[in-house]
């Protein structure tokens, strides 16, 4: 049975803060009150490759996708439309120079998704915070 654009749109957006939080509650504490521009990026790069993953399995064109990206990531992060904005506008290009954070939420939602266990579930959300772990040791 077939979902209608509306249902994907929300089962994308559901499913992208459910693993979203999980990743970001297996982060370290203060992450939200960086001032390292390395990790926002990292973070947002993250967030930008699950949430675009999740559109692109559920077979929504690239405007809904966008539309969801920029909820998710305000709504998670707790920024303006105009600060999400800002780190949203250089991801496509980030994307094309294939920066790993961005490949990397993008597996790891789908892993998420297909994990058959909460262990499988807290190791695909976990990919965050493997992440940042490498910037701090960089």
């Amino acid at each position: 049975m077939h979902k209608s654009h509306e249902e994907n749109v929300e089962a994308v957006t559901k499913l992208s803060v459910q693993f979203l939080v999980e990743a970001i509650g297996q982060c370290p504490a203060g992450l939200e009150n960086s001032m390292n521009s390395d990790i926002a990026y990292a973070v947002v790069g993250f967030q930008y490759g699950a949430v675009q993953s999740a559109a692109y399995v559920a077979g929504l064109h690239e405007e809904a996708s966008a539309g969801i990206v920029e909820d998710v990531i305000c709504r998670i992060n707790g920024m303006s439309r105009e600060a999400g904005a800002r780190f949203l506008a250089v991801m496509p290009t980030l994307a094309q120079k294939e920066y790993p954070p961005i490949g990397i939420g993008g597996r790891a939602i789908i892993s998420f998704y297909n994990s058959a266990t909460n262990e499988d579930k807290l190791i695909a959300a976990g990919s965050l915070r493997e992440i940042l772990m490498q910037i701090d040791e960089g």
